[in-house]
């Protein structure tokens, strides 16, 4: 089983806190599984790389999509989903058909600062609002571009926690299995999804805070642009000239 981890900065990847997050992860999965080989593959993107894939490839798939946020997480999933990169110091290309996407587990278990603002804000009626109006929004913003984005390699995206059956048991639960916003950032978000984590014997896993993929793999300060994720991103420019 593999798993890819893209950053960006070429030779300063490493220090990335995706990169580190990726690093305690596959420590956990290689403690808990000993029998199953686990690959973890490495893909560092310099700036020039980042700029011509979006220019000629990423701006059209992200299409019609304009954000800075699309951008680093269309950019993310592109780099990702090509699977080319290191396999501890050796390069590799990953013929997995399949990559699996998180997307969905925030949406549905709080996992976003906003949602946390929401119960701060006015309790848990506003951030039970937050978590229906971003699970309602979901296949409009998310997923017909990550689909776009990662087929453009041929490969499939699979979101479990998108499953019919998932969402529905999920959202039959209480607020209070999900979140607790009395614990601090990175305990009281997606509170039964840690616990699952905990009993399968992945403790970094369990405690990672959330970390949104334009700071966690650094494509924000690469460019060092000062711009907010909601603000139409000027590098996306389609063939049409859009």
């Amino acid at each position: 089983s593999s798993g890819i981890n893209a950053e960006y900065g070429g030779k300063n990847c490493h220090s990335t806190p995706d990169r580190i997050s990726a690093f305690k992860s596959l420590a956990d999965l290689q403690s808990s599984c000993q029998n199953r080989k686990w690959n973890l593959i490495k893909v560092d993107v310099t700036l020039e790389e980042l700029r011509h894939a979006r220019s000629r490839y990423i701006s059209d798939l992200l299409y019609p999509h304009n954000t800075v946020l699309d951008d680093s997480i269309g950019c993310a999933l592109w780099f990702a989903a090509r699977g080319v990169g290191k396999r501890e110091e050796e390069m590799c290309f990953s013929t997995a058909r399949l990559l699996f996407s998180g997307i969905g587990a925030d949406e549905l278990m709080g996992g976003y600062s906003r949602h946390r603002g929401a119960w701060e804000r006015n309790g848990d009626e506003e951030m039970i609002r937050e978590i229906e109006m971003d699970i309602n929004r979901i296949s409009e913003r998310n997923l017909g571009r990550d689909n776009r984005v990662i087929g453009d390699h041929q490969r499939d995206c699979v979101a479990p926690f998108l499953d019919e059956t998932f969402v529905s048991f999920v959202n039959s639960l209480s607020i209070h299995y999900k979140v607790n916003f009395e614990l601090p950032r990175g305990q009281g978000e997606k509170v039964i999804l840690r616990k699952v984590a905990e009993m399968l014997g992945l403790p970094s896993c369990s405690v990672l805070p959330k970390k949104a993929i334009q700071f966690g793999s650094k494509i924000a300060k690469l460019e060092k642009r000062k711009e907010k994720g909601g603000d139409v991103c000027s590098r996306l420019v389609t063939k049409d000239g859009t």
